[in-house]
């Protein structure tokens, strides 16, 4: 378990249930707390239940139901300052494009590996740390 990790709790909202048990696995491997979310849905009800434990969000972009950008907004209505890193298989110009401008989240293009999702999820939290906004 890295030192970097330990105690920090990530929220997975993902569809697709192998690449969020696989997430969740390698997390956890990692040192993280995880919980996880099947849709947008669950993830808001998530983070009005849990919002004070959860460090960071890793949310899919293009899900049924409520979409990435849908959940975002609302989950930063419940926490403003909630850490975010968008996952999607669009390049990030389409990505962007259907957020409000103003956003603020970090981006990683699917497919990744899950040495670079750790390597992204350990900036976003130091940069928290050291109270950075992003």
């Amino acid at each position: 378990m890295s030192q970097e990790t330990r105690g920090y709790t990530v929220l997975v909202v993902e569809d697709e249930d192998t690449l969020r048990q696989a997430c969740s696995d390698v997390l956890d491997a990692f040192g993280y707390c995880v919980l996880l979310a099947a849709n947008g849905e669950e993830a808001v009800q998530m983070v009005k239940a849990e919002g004070e434990r959860i460090d960071c969000v890793l949310l899919d972009l293009t899900m049924p139901g409520m979409n990435g950008a849908t959940t975002y907004a609302q989950m930063r209505k419940i926490k403003p300052d909630l850490r975010v890193i968008v996952t999607s298989g669009h390049d990030v110009e389409d990505a962007l494009q259907q957020f409000p401008t103003g956003s603020v989240f970090e981006y990683i293009q699917k497919p990744y590996s899950m040495y670079e999702l750790h390597r992204r999820l350990q900036e976003l939290l130091a940069s928290a740390a050291s109270g950075n906004a992003a």
